[in-house]
């Protein structure tokens, strides 16, 4: 197993490098034979209902602690599950091609070593030519952060305000997966893309529209956070338009669910 034996922890503070790795494979496997939203709603149903309790509750911890009373302790949800919600961002940030520039490049520098979890941050940061400093602090980070956001459309200007908290004294490098459906046609005029939330409040336009937009937010569930308006009251109509029209599996879903318990 290359990303369990062949290359493996050099210390149980890392065992999240292996484990959420192997958890990540294993999910993107189960998708390719599969269906692909299916699997990822999934997923994040098991992540919420186990890891995002465990994050509230008196064992919060990182995915790399920094004690133990046993190591027994490390076999946790957060480990293993918000492990592989970290590696997927990496994905998420760097493409899917870069991502797998970064792991050939881990492979080629450590197969047969034990390494840490910042080795492996360095092969993604050296193969691509991303800065990936800011990101490294989800490793030390306990808790679900919490994305708020607020949308201003005139003129043909979307403008998308963002604003994060967490238990990191500094923000967090959040991947937020975002696209755009014409209000009155339904096509979605603006495909996804990532947008990297790295200050604690940041805006975001998008030029050039046509006409009002309904935008998709977190598409893919693309960081392990939770999002909601930063009015407090969610768009029920928003919620049904993209609950019918949205292009992403995943948020077609959850558009669903926030409708029916709004």
């Amino acid at each position: 197993n290359w990303t369990g034996n062949r290359v493996s922890c050099r210390d149980w503070f890392q065992l999240t490098l292996k484990e959420g790795l192997t958890v990540f494979r294993d999910q993107e496997f189960s998708g390719d034979m599969n269906s692909k939203a299916v699997n990822r709603i999934e997923n994040v149903r098991g992540l919420r209902a186990r890891q995002f309790a465990e994050d509230a509750g008196p064992m919060s911890h990182p995915i790399r602690p920094d004690s133990y009373i046993s190591m027994d302790n490390f076999y946790t949800a957060t480990v293993y599950s918000k492990g592989s919600e970290i590696i997927r961002m990496y994905q998420t940030l760097l493409s899917v091609e870069g991502f797998r520039k970064g792991m050939d490049l881990y492979f080629e520098r450590h197969d047969g070593s034990a390494v840490t979890c910042d080795d492996f941050l360095s092969a993604m940061s050296d193969a691509t030519g991303v800065d990936l400093s800011q990101f490294a602090l989800w490793y030390s980070t306990n808790g679900t952060p919490v994305v708020t956001y607020d949308t201003k459309y005139e003129d043909g200007t979307l403008v998308l305000t963002l604003t994060q908290k967490s238990n990191s004294d500094k923000p967090l490098h959040i991947p937020i997966s975002v696209g755009l459906l014409d209000k009155e046609s339904g096509e979605e005029v603006v495909a996804t893309k990532v947008l990297d939330l790295k200050e604690t409040t940041q805006e975001f336009k998008f030029e050039g529209l046509k006409g009002d937009v309904v935008p998709s937010l977190l598409r893919g569930f693309s960081a392990p956070v939770k999002l909601s308006p930063a009015s407090g009251e969610e768009d029920e109509e928003a919620l049904a338009y993209l609950a019918a029209r949205d292009t992403d599996g995943f948020n077609k879903w959850e558009s669903g669910q926030k409708l029916f318990t709004s």
